[in-house]
């Protein structure tokens, strides 16, 4: 009977952290994706603007970034956008991972 209790309890652990890191790698691909799309048909927006859309999609994904970490080069005809943040992860109750998630459009 504690076998199998602490089998379940351990079962609820790595539920709980898998659900919570794979919610943050989830928003993470949905930023990364809009951020890239944006990058894509950026046409001749300027940077200010390319930034401003860039900070609508992280609060549209809730994603926390701030405006200094992120970064507009013009590369020939391309538009690259990269955007660094970090998120806190809760993987167990009472411990938290911090994750650092870089976007680069190519």
């Amino acid at each position: 009977m504690f076998r199998k209790l602490i089998s379940f309890a351990i079962f609820v652990a790595i539920v709980y952290a898998t659900v919570n890191a794979g919610a943050a790698y989830l928003r993470y691909q949905q930023f990364k994706d809009a951020v890239r799309e944006t990058a894509l048909f950026a046409g001749t927006k300027t940077d200010d603007q390319l930034k401003a859309r860039v900070m609508e999609l992280a609060e549209r994904d809730e994603v926390p970034l701030d405006p200094e970490y992120v970064r507009i080069d013009r590369v020939a005809d391309r538009v690259v956008i990269s955007a660094s943040y970090v998120e806190i992860i809760k993987l167990l109750p009472g411990y938290e991972r911090q994750w650092q998630f870089d976007v680069v459009t190519r």
